[in-house]
């Protein structure tokens, strides 16, 4: 995102488990937000009062993530393999009414993992 100087739009659904220890990169992610590199920043924060999900974050935001995948978004997961099989279930779910699947972005490239 350092180097988005504003060519694509970046939203970025961002789990963690305390938002005081694991906000990783928080300040640079408000800062990108407010200089434009990064539209939207949606996080998710997995242990306190309401535990909360990426993958639930973006079952609440499915219209607008299946919008950007119509339109040749792009999708990075990074984190570890629990997670990025649930994304990849919610994508499923998502995309099922348009025909894609998460298997079908990442033979066009489209549908990134870093997992461990």
């Amino acid at each position: 995102m350092r180097d988005n100087a504003r060519q694509r739009p970046v939203h970025l659904f961002f789990g963690m488990r305390h938002p005081d220890s694991d906000f990783f990169y928080g300040e640079e992610l408000r800062a990108w937000q407010k200089e434009g590199r990064l539209i939207r920043l949606v996080t998710a924060v997995s242990r306190g009062t309401k535990p909360h999900y990426v993958q639930d974050a973006l079952r609440g935001d499915a219209a607008l993530v299946a919008q950007l995948i119509l339109d040749g978004a792009r999708v990075m997961v990074c984190g570890g393999r629990d997670m990025a099989a649930g994304v990849a279930d919610a994508l499923a779910d998502i995309l099922a009414p348009t025909g894609l699947t998460p298997a079908v972005l990442k033979t066009e490239g489209r549908y990134v993992e870093d997992v461990y």
